[in-house]
């Protein structure tokens, strides 16, 4: 069963900023994707969800993007989720809608899937790059 719990919501403030201070991250439009992790014996995925007044000025249209992107993440997680279990790692990561115009759900999930696609491909180089230097 596909679920966004609170748990898979990032709120901390020290979290947040350690992410943002990250060199990690990639444009892949109309979503920016910052990411980070760090080894761990409970692994956990947790995920940041954006969209700046800059980009969107109604309140109506960014709560739509959230719920968007929200949805998107919640169909598509399991993947990230087994990834992060299998590598003992947790991963943080947000997107950042960075539209000045409207997209439609296929759109934005499409993004999404190569978004999280990215990510595990990245960290899978980084994790055989970290294990090659030991």
């Amino acid at each position: 069963m596909h679920r966004f719990r609170k748990s898979e919501r990032q709120f901390f403030n020290f979290e947040i900023n350690s992410l943002f201070s990250s060199d990690k991250g990639f444009l892949l439009f109309p979503l920016s994707v910052k990411y980070n992790f760090k080894e761990s014996e409970a692994p956990k995925v947790k995920v940041l969800i954006i969209s700046p007044k800059r980009y969107q000025k109604l309140s109506v249209n960014r709560n739509r993007v959230k719920r968007l992107i929200r949805e998107s993440y919640r169909l598509s997680s399991n993947e990230i989720k087994d990834f992060a279990i299998r590598s003992k790692i947790d991963i943080v990561f947000s997107f950042s809608f960075v539209s000045y115009k409207m997209k439609d759900f296929n759109s934005i999930n499409d993004v999404v899937c190569k978004s999280l696609n990215r990510i595990i491909n990245e960290l899978l180089e980084t994790i055989e790059n970290d294990n090659k230097t030991i």
